[in-house]
């Protein structure tokens, strides 16, 4: 029993070292991925348009700072609210002007996005995971509507006090939208995505608007603009260096083989918040692979031979981060996994004769995974191949896995 312990223990120690490791590559890679540039332009304060890259990342780091490369120029320069007029990427991209907005109770600069020019303008700031819009009448009256970010950390009071506020705040937007029946009533608390509040703006200046003035939606283009996601199918050999059973009752008992496994995969880029990064899914299954193990029990005459027979589906979820710009990218990946066992199957044999066999129902552990190897493009697509580590962070014996792989991926 003591042995026993130890054992989980040292398993558990072992995972907390890999996780650690597992943290400090990824931090390492995020401080390497410090620009994402996109071709688009400034308007400074004397009106004169540049043009040049600009560092498209996340709407709050938009909101606070501007990071721009002019044409022709070697060093970037950042720019805070109030430095220039505004700034805007190209293709129908996101449009950011300097505005000073009450979002943290005391009116401050903001490079707020700019959403909808007419006889109502719509402005947003992404502001500590929620979403801060302002309808601004063209009298210069405003109304603020905040969408909460959906995971918070909250008590009940907190929730209590949000959904007053949520009540207060509409009823002073319908106020302002009160000259178009039409956008009062549709406005509503259970819709609050862009494109709904963009139609209640627009709804606003045809209905009120006399002088045959044009509404301009500066609302960035969804399509071009949308994180790009890809499938993928991988095939892989993996040599399993420690393995173990339900029925082992020796702790220098581990089984090591080797089997191929098959899946599936769905990979989103996330380039805003790291350059050449994405977000990885996948579900991989392994056929009935056999593992056989012979071990030597005290006071025995020959080895004990056993083998041990099980089916395989793991799910994951991790990050990869690429290099470069070149046609072979080196990359780095690493994330967590769930493996599910099925079909085990365990039989133990001494001096000919079967000892053991027996058959348990479906096992489950968890654990994490770091990699690296290189991706190459092929015709429209691109195929990956790297080496990965799999090591599980269970405490229990049937927990305890090593694995060393080598995938082939193609990413659609």
């Amino acid at each position: 029993m003591k042995k026993t312990s130890l054992f989980g223990q040292s398993s558990l120690t072992n995972g907390r070292w890999t996780l650690t490791l597992l943290l400090l590559l990824f931090f390492a890679t995020g401080v390497m991925a410090q620009t994402n540039p996109k071709p688009g332009y400034i308007i400074t304060n004397n009106g004169d348009t540049v043009r040049g890259i600009i560092d498209f990342r996340t709407d709050e780091k938009l909101s606070k700072q501007c990071v721009f490369w002019a044409n022709g120029g070697n060093e970037g320069k950042t720019y805070k609210p109030g430095e220039i007029e505004c700034f805007r990427f190209d293709h129908n991209g996101k449009y950011f002007v300097t505005r000073r907005l009450n979002v943290t109770g005391e009116p401050e600069l903001f490079f707020a996005e700019y959403m909808v020019q007419g006889k109502m303008n719509l402005y947003c700031v992404a502001y500590n995971r929620d979403e801060y819009y302002f309808f601004e009448r063209e009298d210069g009256e405003m109304a603020r509507l905040i969408n909460r970010a959906f995971l918070t950390s909250s008590t009940l009071n907190d929730e209590m006090g949000k959904l007053q506020e949520k009540r207060e705040q509409y009823g002073k937007v319908k106020i302002l939208l009160q000259d178009s029946w039409k956008a009062a009533s549709d406005i509503s608390e259970k819709d609050m995505s862009r494109k709904n509040l963009i139609n209640i703006v627009r709804e606003y200046h045809n209905d009120v608007c006399t002088d045959g003035s044009s509404c301009v939606v500066y609302e960035y283009n969804e399509k071009s603009d949308k994180s790009k996601s890809h499938f993928k199918a991988f095939t892989g050999f993996a040599y399993y260096s420690k393995e173990r059973t339900l029925a082992q009752d020796l702790e220098d008992e581990s089984y090591h083989g080797g089997s191929f496994e098959i899946g599936l995969g769905l990979e989103t880029d996330i380039d805003r918040v790291m350059r050449g990064g994405s977000l990885e899914l996948g579900i991989a299954y392994t056929p009935k692979t056999k593992f056989e193990h012979d071990v030597m029990v005290r006071g025995g005459h020959e080895p004990s031979h056993t083998v041990y027979e099980r089916s395989r589906a793991c799910a994951s979820i991790g990050l990869v981060k690429r290099f470069g710009k070149g046609r072979i990218q080196p990359l780095v990946r690493g994330g967590g996994f769930y493996v599910l066992h099925f079909g085990n199957h365990e039989t133990r044999y001494y001096t000919s004769k079967k000892m053991l066999d027996i058959e348990w129902e479906s096992t489950n552990f968890f654990g994490i995974y770091l990699g690296a190897g290189v991706q190459i493009p092929l015709a429209q697509h691109d195929v990956r191949l790297h080496a990965d580590f799999y090591k599980s962070l269970e405490k229990s014996s049937i927990g305890n896995m090593v694995k060393w792989g080598v995938t082939a991926e193609f990413v659609l």
